[in-house]
């Protein structure tokens, strides 16, 4: 912001440091609770949500595993991602989208008490979106997805030849995506609520 920078993070205990704290460990001493190893760099959301609000989903190991991800090098968070696969890879998305339904619908069942026209317009444009994303799955050339893939993994070499592979290879599956996609995507947000 106006050419300075700002740390926006707070640094936490894992383990409380007083007393009544989240995660307090009466047999530690006070130097390991100020310990390196004891302390994790969070955003204030996260802090606020796991040392304030929601301390018991939040376990010591959960914390320490955080950390570890974290301050891992980078060619160790590349290999973390390489171990999984395609069907985990599905599961998580799928698993994540099935929890952000749940909200959604929830959200709209609330919504539906103080404003029924709000929510019939946003389940409208809900159902839109959902026939968009199928026609736009069902839309990707399988060739063009490879050629990406493929591209996107030689990327470690830093070789500029392959930079230019996935720009020709994002170039095409841009022209790949059906027009009327893109057209219904459109409608659907017109018909979001102005306020």
């Amino acid at each position: 912001m106006d050419g300075k920078y700002y740390v926006i993070g707070f640094i936490s205990h894992i383990r409380a440091a007083y007393p009544n704290g989240p995660r307090y460990d009466s047999d530690m001493t006070d130097d390991q609770r100020r310990d390196i190893r004891n302390l994790i760099m969070l955003c204030e959301p996260h802090h606020l949500r796991i040392d304030k609000e929601r301390p018991q989903d939040y376990s010591v190991e959960k914390l320490h595993r955080w950390k570890a991800q974290r301050e891992a090098s980078p060619s160790e968070a590349l290999k973390r991602l390489r171990e999984v696969t395609p069907s985990g890879l599905r599961k998580i998305v799928a698993d994540g989208m099935k929890a952000r339904d749940e909200k959604l619908i929830a959200a709209l069942t609330r919504l539906e008490k103080s404003d029924q026209g709000a929510a019939m317009a946003l389940r409208s444009l809900i159902d839109e979106l959902t026939e968009v994303y199928t026609q736009g799955r069902h839309a990707l050339d399988p060739d063009v997805v490879s050629t990406l893939d493929r591209a996107t993994r030689r990327l470690s070499a830093w070789d500029p030849m392959h930079f230019s592979q996935l720009e020709n290879a994002a170039r095409v599956l841009a022209n790949a995506l059906d027009s009327n996609v893109l057209d219904s995507f459109i409608r659907a947000t017109r018909r979001l609520p102005e306020h």
